[in-house]
């Protein structure tokens, strides 16, 4: 095939080494050992060289760090279709893009140029193959919890097939192919029973569901036109708490099971007074409110878990709950009045010793990801926890004010990491509080 584009070959009789030349390029390969050189530069190979009936044989990865210096002409190995493409081939990129919900799993084909999707159904999964001669594929596999769906696999093939296995919570699929360069496919699960009245403000229609199954609500700080804190580089707080939220959401209901809901899904400024009103609404067992520390402090670094109090621990605390949207001026709004105070007091107290250990449970975990073994839980009065039923913490998951936190903040494994931590708090709490209440029961 070489002698095709214009290269010479000879074997060495005395090492039996075969040399292929092309003008001023010469590559050596080695019979039995993973090795070539080219121009004398060696080139370490993934397997060995073997050489029979006359035939040289390398592996087909390392084709083109032989031939490409030898022709002079690009060479490229596809391993989905299993192909090595010699020359200017036009091979549109595929990249996948993937969203976890609670409900839904979304999976997004984008080309870098318009190609032809082809959906298809099988057994257990659903496929998408690209109808092209040829194209560019990075990705290989990714795996999920949550039951929806599997893992999203590139099988490759002459057809160019992504796979996608579905878990059992799979109930049915949606598509768009509205954009010529992408495909879509939603991927919506069967709902979990949740608790609730029909009637219950916020929260219409709700099924019923087994009481033992926790509710949490979640709280991504800011959004809309509040934008929260910013960072250096201009990361906004209200962006990574929802990226935050999301992805401790879906690790939730993946991995514990528990009913999960938003205080917002998307870019809207929800007022901080209505925000625990929508965790009540759902009559939630947990709500905790998700921020990103923009409190300018020389080398501060980690994370900060606060439960509510009518004074703050410290007076950086209450400059953060001013930061965080205002702390309370005074305790019972619109009426000053002992009782009211009085009252207002027994409110919060009712959950204050579990909203401490709710504090308590997460920032360990958080520790151990964020490295703030060192800053405990404290108390401050946020505006945002004011009024909740139910233990109710607020999560400064890293200080956004902090270049280096900055950037882990954009990488969606530390993302990852953070609501791993989060729910892995959260489920230590739940067990806990169960733990307790069964012996208080039994005596």
């Amino acid at each position: 095939m070489l002698a095709g584009f214009g290269v010479s070959r000879r074997t060495d009789p005395r090492t039996g080494n075969v040399i292929l030349n092309r003008g001023d390029v010469e590559v050596v390969v080695y019979p039995g050992k993973s090795l070539a050189s080219v121009n004398g530069d060696l080139r370490l190979l993934s397997g060995r060289v073997a050489a029979e009936g006359g035939r040289v044989l390398v592996p087909v990865d390392a084709a083109p760090l032989l031939l490409e210096p030898l022709l002079d002409v690009p060479v490229r190995w596809h391993p989905g279709p299993r192909v090595l493409a010699v020359g200017g081939v036009d091979a549109p990129r595929v990249e996948v893009e993937t969203e976890v919900f609670a409900d839904r799993v979304k999976v997004v084909l984008r080309a870098s140029e318009r190609v032809p999707f082809r959906l298809g159904r099988a057994e257990g999964q659903v496929t998408v193959a690209v109808d092209a001669d040829l194209i560019e594929v990075d990705f290989q596999q990714r795996r999920f919890t949550g039951g929806i769906v599997d893992r999203v696999q590139y099988l490759g093939g002459r057809g160019n097939v992504f796979s996608i296995f579905l878990g059992p919570r799979f109930k049915e699929l949606t598509t768009d192919d509205d954009d010529p360069q992408a495909f879509v496919l939603d991927l919506a699960a069967d709902p979990l029973p949740v608790r609730g009245d029909a009637g219950a403000p916020g929260a219409p229609g709700l099924p019923a569901r087994d009481p033992e199954t926790p509710i949490v609500v979640i709280d991504p700080g800011h959004g809309g036109e509040n934008v929260g804190a910013a960072g250096p580089q201009g990361t906004l707080e209200k962006v990574v708490t929802l990226q935050i939220a999301r992805k401790l959401q879906a690790s939730i209901v993946g991995n514990l099971g528990y009913r999960v809901f938003l205080t917002r899904d998307g870019d809207v400024d929800v007022p901080l007074d209505d925000r625990a009103p929508v965790a009540n609404n759902y009559k939630a067992d947990l709500f905790v409110s998700i921020h990103a520390n923009g409190f300018p402090l020389e080398g501060a670094a980690g994370s900060e878990v606060y439960f509510l109090s009518d004074r703050a621990s410290d007076d950086v605390s209450r400059r953060v709950a001013l930061a965080e949207g205002g702390a309370l001026d005074d305790r019972p709004r619109g009426d000053s009045s002992p009782l009211s105070m009085i009252l207002w007091d027994m409110a919060q107290a009712e959950h204050l010793e579990e909203s401490s250990r709710l504090a308590s449970r997460i920032q360990e975990e958080l520790a151990a990801v964020t490295g703030s073994e060192g800053r405990g839980i404290k108390q401050a009065p946020f505006r945002v926890l004011v009024g909740a039923a139910m233990p109710a913490v607020l999560v400064e998951v890293a200080f956004i004010s902090n270049p280096d936190e900055e950037e882990l903040l954009n990488s969606t494994e530390y993302q990852w990491r953070i609501a791993s931590a989060l729910m892995r708090g959260i489920a230590r709490f739940v067990v806990q509080r169960q733990q307790r209440l069964g012996a208080s029961a039994g005596r």
